[in-house]
């Protein structure tokens, strides 16, 4: 599927020699500065002003009996590393424990996607019942530009109405997400690593079904947009990296130094973690993991071993991104690198989008934006940056 007046995807040549012949390493071309964009319409308007507004999904008709023959055809190409994933997955939208919890068919579709993927203990978390209820509501419960939050009492995870009818595949990531949050106490770092290990595995989720990419919709262009911010972040050596600092991630774009730059330059105390936590980030590190928390050590690790692809996948989710890749192959021009920007700081931080009316980064009352709302996925949606994490008085105390 194909946004309307696109620019034509990148020549499936790119990378190779003169356009032909030998294909050049993957991990020889991410050695080379961000990769820029040739369809700004994947990603935000925050982010790239020229491109197009964004819409949701249309409303449709979402039926079970549809939802589990789309449910299916998803997670057939995981099949091959995990046989009966898709029996498995079919088991966890019919669970009537779980139907309980989540009502809603497509929001159920979207726990179910989770099967086989970094982030299946989810669905442990769900039937084990540390959530009362994962929800569709009103925008109007939820911070402005929320896609989704955890809120009590409950707690509850809660989806804005507004994303309904997207694809349960991208309501899964976020999902993902939000069952990370299992406790009142969250600060800035902890959406951060929670950031990291969601757009990682939405990466995961291209490779396996490419076309979701060009979807055109609001939440398929938040999350891309994200994903963008990560894919770009890489050291000299082409490694995936969150605090690399090789140009702006959004050339052409909102100025970004790296994908650690999304967030304050305090990410505020450490807060506990979780059986959730333990298993996704073990997957996406490729690394045992256990008893960890929201800290500084998490942090670095997945500086260092977010191994959410292969070099080769990670060129060809750039590739999906409709990123402009260089041609031929090393010996390029040596590029000139701007000065490293200490994490946190730099570009988004020396000019910042404007947030919201009413919902400033000075604003004390705007306590740490929820969850993997990637509208407060502390800025993607406008770079917003929020700095507090403390809750106000006269403010619901949230759990995220």
């Amino acid at each position: 599927m194909a946004v309307a007046g696109a620019p034509a995807p990148a020549a499936a040549d790119e990378g190779q020699l003169g356009g032909g012949g030998k294909k050049c390493p993957a991990e020889r071309v991410l050695t080379q500065p961000p990769f820029p964009p040739t369809n700004v319409n994947l990603f935000t308007p925050e982010t790239y002003a020229e491109a197009s507004p964004m819409v949701p999904a249309p409303p449709r008709r979402i039926t079970e009996a549809q939802l589990r023959v789309q449910l299916a055809k998803a997670l057939r190409p995981r099949a091959a590393q995990h046989p009966g994933v898709v029996a498995r997955a079919l088991a966890v939208f019919a669970d009537p424990k779980i139907k309980k919890v989540i009502p809603d068919p497509n929001l159920r579709a979207a726990l179910a996607s989770l099967v086989g993927g970094p982030s299946e203990v989810s669905v442990r978390t769900i039937r084990s019942g540390v959530y009362t209820q994962v929800v569709f509501v009103s925008s109007s419960e939820l911070d402005p530009g929320a896609i989704a939050q955890v809120r009590p009492p409950g707690p509850r995870i809660l989806f804005n109405e507004r994303y309904r009818y997207e694809d349960f595949s991208l309501l899964g990531v976020i999902l993902a997400h939000e069952t990370l949050h299992q406790d009142p106490a969250v600060s800035p770092m902890e959406e951060y690593i929670a950031a990291a290990l969601h757009a990682g595995y939405y990466g995961q989720v291209l490779l396996e079904w490419p076309k979701l990419v060009a979807s055109g919709t609001e939440l398929t262009r938040r999350t891309n947009t994200l994903l963008l911010a990560l894919v770009n972040t890489r050291d000299a050596k082409g490694r995936q990296s969150l605090t690399a600092n090789r140009g702006n991630v959004f050339p052409g774009g909102k100025p970004l130094a790296n994908f650690r730059s999304i967030f304050p330059a305090n990410l505020g105390p450490t807060t506990p973690g979780n059986p959730d936590l333990d298993a996704f980030l073990s997957a996406m590190t490729k690394t045992r993991q256990r008893d960890v928390d929201f800290d500084q050590a998490t942090a670095d690790l997945l500086d260092v071993k977010l191994r959410w692809a292969s070099p080769d996948g990670r060129l060809r989710v750039a590739k999906l991104l409709q990123l402009k890749l260089p041609e031929g192959c090393p010996p390029w021009p040596t590029p000139r690198v701007p000065t490293q920007i200490p994490a946190g700081d730099g570009p988004a931080e020396a000019a910042p989008a404007a947030s919201p009316a009413g919902h400033t980064a000075a604003d004390p009352a705007r306590a740490l934006a929820a969850t993997a709302t990637l509208a407060s996925v502390l800025a993607l949606l406008g770079l917003r940056r929020t700095r507090g994490h403390r809750e106000t008085a006269d403010r619901p105390r949230r759990f995220h």
